[in-house]
């Protein structure tokens, strides 16, 4: 049966909670209501999983891998002033105010389909609607555990994210408020509470382990662009680490490996860029999402991050260029335009398990595993002994910072690393002051605001202090 398409009828209840609309509804005879376990996966395709839209793009403004490109040829008009450069200004000066406006003074969160906290939880809904059904799917037990797996695990995703949005570091205070929680796609009545941050994390570990339990009997499969078995071992292997569960963090990237992830040699690559992330790539067992690194041409990478890859480092070639109008080092590792562009992927594993070690003195499988991955992306490296372990620590942090910087991932990190303090600098106009703005140690802003919009819809939410801050001055 070809699915044609469905209608999400309670969707702007998901986002308050509360609705009083059927979530399915045979609207025509060209609108098909699934039946079989064929059906439900097409279902999630359309409706579960995300689509080429990154919600929260808007991270690559915010941490300290990206700097404000200013100067052009002596010509500062090239950026300063830019409508790209004031766009988003907020979000790189971590202003109060970013949940709701744009950098140009447009109010972006009337709509709360414009918000990130909107496009998780239309996702989330897309997948409860296939976990309430596809138990009574016509089709075999394996094909319906397939579905159901990849539904928790690409749940669990989006509450992990949400919780990383909008909550507190798991390991700093997991009894705070973090996001509501919808597990099925029943109607609830009136403003929803929210769930602490050990809720949220207990229900994502939940639905991952379930999701690993049903999926890892079946055949593996690659590269058709749905979560696999490898990858929701990954993911978990992430979320352990998160929780600081260090044993329970290298046991699921081992399963991974168990599972025949694999290191891709970067080094022999005779391609600048754009294949890297991708089914191209050995490493690579799951493409989702949209692109992570918005408007390269005016943020580029930090001159202090980029300071620390070895000149020999493939990362360099392949995820940096030069360019040729203005010699500044621009962004050129994610795919571009109607492309999937992140992934998740062997490489994660290993640093998961490196850090992970690390953390349990288990030195030298950390070591090993840090120089099996930098001699996989640095040309001529040679092994190198680190015997202290706040020493190898740092290195594996760090190598986790290359890896995958501009992908999302350098903004949470940096929350469970401490919150450490950041600055940015930028010039709001031709002739005006060079300012610093600064992100303290511990910033309430590590813990984003919720938008207005969401809040005037369901009442219950408690804003997070960030969102009552006042404006963010600039130094000079």
């Amino acid at each position: 049966m070809k699915l044609k398409s469905f209608l999400i009828a309670g969707l702007t209840g998901l986002l308050t909670l509360s609705s009083c609309s059927k979530f399915l509804e045979e609207k025509s005879q060209s609108e098909v209501i699934p039946k079989t376990a064929v059906d439900y996966r097409e279902l999630l395709t359309g409706s579960g999983y995300m689509t080429n839209d990154e919600p929260m793009g808007f991270l690559y403004f915010m941490d300290d891998d990206v700097d404000f490109f200013m100067e052009y040829a002596n010509d500062e008009s090239y950026v300063v002033g830019s409508y790209d450069a004031r766009y988003n200004y907020l979000w790189y000066t971590w202003q109060p105010r970013l949940a709701d406006r744009n950098g140009v003074g447009d109010l972006i969160a009337e709509d709360p389909s414009a918000t990130a906290y909107f496009r998780y939880y239309k996702w989330i809904m897309g997948c409860n609607a296939v976990l309430d059904n596809i138990d009574n799917a016509v089709g075999s037990q394996q094909d319906k555990n397939r579905v159901k797996a990849e539904a928790l695990a690409v749940r669990a995703m989006y509450y992990f994210r949400l919780a990383n949005l909008y909550g507190e570091p798991y390991n700093r205070n997991p009894q705070s408020l973090c996001v509501p929680m919808k597990l099925n796609s029943g109607i609830v009545s009136g403003p929803t509470p929210q769930h602490t941050v050990a809720e949220v994390y207990t229900q994502v570990v939940n639905d991952l382990k379930e999701a690993c339990r049903l999926m890892d009997p079946l055949p593996i499969a690659r590269r058709d662009y749905h979560i696999n078995q490898p990858a929701i071992h990954i993911l978990l292997s992430r979320v352990y680490l998160y929780m600081e569960k260090w044993q329970e963090s290298v046991a699921e990237a081992d399963k991974a490996f168990e599972q025949g992830s694999k290191l891709a040699d970067m080094t022999t690559l005779d391609t600048k860029s754009g294949t890297w992330l991708t089914y191209n790539n050995v490493e690579v067992e799951w493409v989702f999402g949209g692109n992570t690194q918005p408007n390269q041409t005016t943020y580029v990478p930090a001159a202090t991050f980029l300071s620390t890859f070895d000149q020999q480092d493939a990362r360099l070639r392949v995820g940096i260029s030069i360019s040729e109008q203005t010699f500044v080092p621009l962004l050129s590792k994610l795919p571009s335009g109607a492309n999937l562009a992140q992934t998740i992927r062997a490489s994660e594993a290993l640093l998961n398990r490196a850090e992970a070690n690390v953390q349990l003195g288990n030195l030298a499988p950390a070591l090993k595993d840090l120089n099996d991955l930098r001699r996989k992306r640095i040309t001529g490296y040679t092994d190198e002994a680190i015997a202290d372990k706040a020493t190898l620590l740092q290195a594996v942090r760090e190598e986790r910072r290359k890896e995958f910087c501009f992908e999302c991932f350098r903004w949470f990190d940096l929350r469970r690393y401490g919150m450490p303090a950041i600055s940015h600098r930028y010039k709001h106009e031709l002739g005006g002051d060079l300012l610093q703005y600064k992100l303290k140690q511990g910033d309430p802003m590590y813990v984003l605001p919720f938008p207005a919009s969401v809040i005037m819809r369901n009442t219950a939410l408690q804003q997070n202090p960030s969102g009552i801050m006042a404006d963010r001055v600039g130094e000079k």
